[in-house]
């Protein structure tokens, strides 16, 4: 074997003692196994993550409709089932994965009573959610009403949206 041969099999051998070890490498660091008491950190827990995103996703809902409710004379019945059916959807969404993290960290009582204030919150947004619905599927279309619905609807969601990250931050030791 020539020189050049030598060196390709020994990138290659290096190459496969690094890839026979990144897996160990990776649990050492705590990549793939974030510990006891890790499981409910917000950084790497699924259920915290989709929670987030869902309400995220509401917010965003409530407030472009919020906007849009302003700037017509009234809604498109079209918009507000579209706005009824995502919104309640993420809204949905968000409930089944706060009730995820509050079965996970069963063990730790004051994220549990967080997690239980955040469910109660959210539930407090879908009676809302339902008011703006009813109050802009109404075939007497009260646009004050409408939009008082509209704004109690982003306050709870901002609070909800506030609420739950100052919990995740809290959960993750105030990364």
């Amino acid at each position: 074997m020539n020189k050049t041969q030598w060196i390709k099999w020994g990138w290659a051998f290096a190459a496969a003692v690094a890839l026979a070890f990144a897996p160990q490498l990776a649990f050492a660091r705590g990549g793939t196994n974030p510990g006891a008491g890790g499981k409910i950190t917000g950084e790497r827990y699924w259920p915290a993550r989709a929670a987030t995103r869902h309400i995220e996703a509401a917010r965003g809902y409530a407030q472009e409709f919020q906007q849009y409710v302003k700037a017509v004379p009234q809604p498109d019945p079209s918009v507000v089932k579209d706005i009824k059916t995502e919104l309640g959807r993420y809204l949905v969404e968000a409930q089944k994965h706060l009730a995820a993290m509050k079965k996970d960290a069963e063990g730790n009582k004051e994220a549990v009573a967080a997690v239980e204030k955040l469910e109660k919150d959210l539930a407090t947004a879908i009676d809302h959610n339902k008011a703006m619905i009813a109050c802009c599927e109404n075939q007497t279309f009260d646009k004050v009403g409408a939009m008082t619905c509209c704004t109690d609807l982003v306050k709870q969601l901002d609070k909800i949206h506030a609420d739950h990250q100052a919990l995740m931050k809290k959960l993750a030791g105030g990364k």
